[in-house]
């Protein structure tokens, strides 16, 4: 591809005076593919879950001049609204990946040099993300930022921005943002004065109490019983390695820790691709899980805010999804809510449009649950439940199929670890029986039928956007389907403009005549589309033959 190296842009940044070294070098080694998608591409803007791209030189690509744009623009916003407030700070956490540390670090220095707090964890450690958005609302901070790119690959990262409830900021504070960062005319010779005086370390309590919050989620205090529960657990390299293992091992039960993913690494060189979503990060984990016979095999992804497992059965380990996972979750706490007459009043549980509605069932039919469906992303989740006060609502539950789970509100963003220590305590109370999760799950189908759900990733370059991703949408609008695999579509619902009380959103959501769904959405934060699938039968042989055929019908059409 032919790159003009005299394109206005790339020539302030290869001219620049003091330009930082890091991207200098990557400028000087780039090749024209390269310095093509980075400069006359996409720039990067605000998605789903903040700002995230591939590490690189120039505006295209994720690197310290992003950091340094998009927090002057969020330091400006804080001043527009908290001008009084500005000493009760903002919590900065990041990740384990490339430059991280350094950029939560630029951050800090950034807000300082507005005079605005900012709060490090101590000696700039890596947190999970969820511990920040508890971090937040335990100390009355303004916000919250975390350098991640949760499960991406080792090649990006991001920039997370949260509200003082701990929940990710809204899409017009975010625009905001994007406005006032496109009024900065040349980042390259913005200069700074840290004001030290102002930056802060996390006290050790918000961490102790944060823990404190995991425990009570267990049910069921049997410290030697819970010890016949083995549980191999998997970090990949990542934030949870300093608490979820420990949190588990304090419950009672048998934890083996993935030493090759247990240790701080930027490049996931054990791991490949730390998506738990994802086949490769499992190959290791899985090893583990035969030579020490354990009963499930659990992972976080790379900032804890995930969680994904396998499960033995009849000495095969079977993947359970995010589909899978929730419902279980849901019966399970709602099942010991009402044991212990704890359900509640109102109760409201918070799920995607684009999870499947078995966990919405097994709360309305079983628990009286009321159901809130909101876009993808758990900002919007954290936006309707900061409305329960006036609502008169009380949450219970919220969840994606991305493997994403908040159990305790205290956080208003997903967590990993708090799903970890909820389904250990399930799989032990499930093994005393003789059962598995995996029995469970059926224990469940048998009452709402038999549901098979899964997604498919189609992965594209960031410059593809508008030549591949938006012409697959503009196409499906353009003709709309009337059946996929020989089955009646019975009714479309377009979320463009906005559908159920939220904003618009670019999702096609297909309702066929057996009560399946079919769904396509392009990634807000990536250069990604994802389809999903959720089907349901009268037992297990027809719900995944149906699947078969709907996905291959999909594939068809799509020309995939």
């Amino acid at each position: 591809m032919f790159f003009n190296k005299e394109n206005k842009i790339y020539q302030e940044w290869i001219n620049a005076k003091n330009i930082d070294p890091e991207v200098k070098q990557e400028l000087e080694s780039a090749d024209e593919s390269e310095l093509f998608a980075t400069f006359e591409g996409i720039e990067l803007e605000f998605g789903t879950a903040g700002i995230r791209g591939i590490l690189g030189a120039g505006p295209g690509r994720f690197n310290i001049y992003t950091i340094k744009k998009v927090t002057i623009a969020y330091a400006k916003l804080l001043i527009k609204n908290y001008p009084s407030q500005l000493l009760n700070g903002v919590v900065v956490g990041h990740d384990n990946r490339h430059n991280s540390k350094r950029f939560a670090q630029e951050v800090a220095n950034i807000l300082s040099s507005f005079s605005i707090k900012a709060y490090l964890f101590k000696n700039n450690d890596m947190q999970p993300t969820p511990v920040v958005s508890y971090a937040v609302k335990q100390l009355k901070a303004i916000g919250g930022v975390v350098i991640t790119a949760s499960h991406n690959p080792k090649e990006y990262n991001g920039y997370k921005i949260y509200d003082p409830l701990g929940c990710q900021l809204q899409d017009e504070q975010t625009a905001i943002i994007s406005d006032s960062m496109n009024k900065i005319e040349n980042i390259l010779k913005w200069t700074y004065s840290t004001k030290e005086e102002l930056i802060e370390v996390v006290n050790q309590k918000v961490i102790d109490d944060y823990t404190a919050m995991i425990k009570r989620l267990e049910f069921y205090d049997d410290v030697e019983s819970k010890k016949n529960l083995t549980i191999v657990f998997s970090a990949v390299n990542g934030t949870s390695s300093a608490y979820t293992p420990s949190i588990l091992r304090q419950s009672g039960y048998e934890v083996i820790e993935v030493k090759e993913h247990a240790f701080e690494d930027e490049t996931f060189s054990n791991v490949i691709n730390p998506n738990p979503e994802f086949d490769p990060a499992w190959v290791i984990p899985l090893q583990y899980g035969k030579q020490y016979n354990a009963d499930i095999i659990i992972m976080n992804d790379p900032d804890a805010d995930r969680f994904g497992m396998f499960v033995k059965v009849n000495n095969e380990f079977i993947r359970m999804d995010g589909n899978e996972t929730g419902p279980l979750l849901i019966d399970w706490k709602l099942a010991n809510l009402k044991r212990l007459n704890k359900i509640p009043t109102n109760p409201t549980l918070y799920s995607s449009f684009v999870t499947s509605d078995l966990g919405d069932r097994v709360a309305k039919e079983k628990y009286g649950v009321k159901i809130i469906k909101t876009l993808t992303g758990f900002k919007w989740m954290g936006r309707e439940i900061a409305k329960e006060p006036i609502n008169g609502l009380h949450f219970v539950f919220a969840y994606e199929e991305s493997y994403g789970y908040v159990i305790d509100d205290s956080t208003l963003d997903k967590d990993g670890i708090q799903a970890s220590i909820m389904i250990a305590e399930m799989a032990w109370y499930f093994k005393k029986q003789n059962l598995t999760l995996v029995d469970y799950l059926h224990q469940i189908y048998e009452e709402f039928g038999y549901y098979t759900t899964q997604t498919l990733n189609l992965n594209f370059k960031p410059e593809e956007k508008k030549t591949k991703i938006d012409k697959i949408m503009s196409d499906l609008r353009i003709k709309p389907l009337k059946q996929i695999a020989g089955i009646k579509v019975i009714k479309i619902d377009d979320h463009i403009k906005g559908l159920h009380n939220m904003p618009g959103q670019d999702l096609l959501k297909y309702y066929l005549q057996d009560k399946s769904w079919v769904a396509v959405r392009p990634s807000g934060t990536e250069p990604k589309m994802k389809i999903y699938f959720v089907v349901v039968g009268h037992d297990a042989k027809e719900s995944s033959e149906k699947t078969i055929n709907i996905i291959k019908s999909m594939k068809e059409y799509l020309n995939i």
